[in-house]
């Protein structure tokens, strides 16, 4: 009889450790597991993940993704980083076609060369004024309006609000020099 409730007892007890090791599992993929991994918005993504649509990192705030890009091509760039994280593909496609790279990781490799004080370039900020909105989920930010320091001004970020937050999903050339407020 006692071996009988011993039996009994463990039925209970694996499906409790089941249970708990099914929960984790799911608790540690959610944490572990990119923002997004499916096709998005900017098709295939040179460079990147097969089939990777959106940037695996969003920002609550457009500024943060542009300041983010000056802090990362800041030497010592991390170009994966940049292209895989913060553009789209179609973004990181014409920021490398604006900077004359055939792609995102060696624009992002041309613009570290020019970057003379990292220190002083990786504190690039976004001024409020610099944000331009297109309606509440797209925006604009010009580096002309951007006070850069030891380095090279990188053109105008084109932002795009998904559910999750900000990312970049197009590029444009700057004029040179940048016009003059008036």
């Amino acid at each position: 009889m006692a071996k009988e409730r011993r039996r009994r007892a463990y039925l209970p007890a694996g499906i409790v450790i089941l249970a708990v090791l099914g929960g984790g599992q799911y608790y540690l993929s959610n944490i572990f597991a990119p923002a997004d991994t499916g096709s998005g918005p900017g098709g295939s993504n040179s460079g990147g993940a097969a089939g990777a649509g959106t940037p695996t990192t969003t920002y609550q705030l457009p500024d943060l993704a542009v300041n983010d890009v000056y802090k990362l091509i800041a030497p010592p760039a991390t170009a994966d980083r940049v292209c895989d994280s913060v553009f789209t593909p179609q973004g990181g496609n014409q920021f490398a076609a604006d900077l004359g790279a055939p792609t995102c990781q060696q624009a992002v490799a041309l613009a570290a060369a020019t970057v003379t004080n990292p220190s002083a370039y990786k504190k690039t900020t976004v001024p409020a004024s610099a944000i331009q909105m297109h309606g509440e989920d797209s925006a604009t930010i010009s580096s002309c309006a951007l006070d850069v320091q030891g380095g090279e001004r990188l053109g105008t970020f084109l932002l795009t609000r998904a559910q999750n937050g900000w990312y970049i999903s197009g590029h444009q050339k700057d004029p040179s020099p940048c016009a003059t407020a008036n």
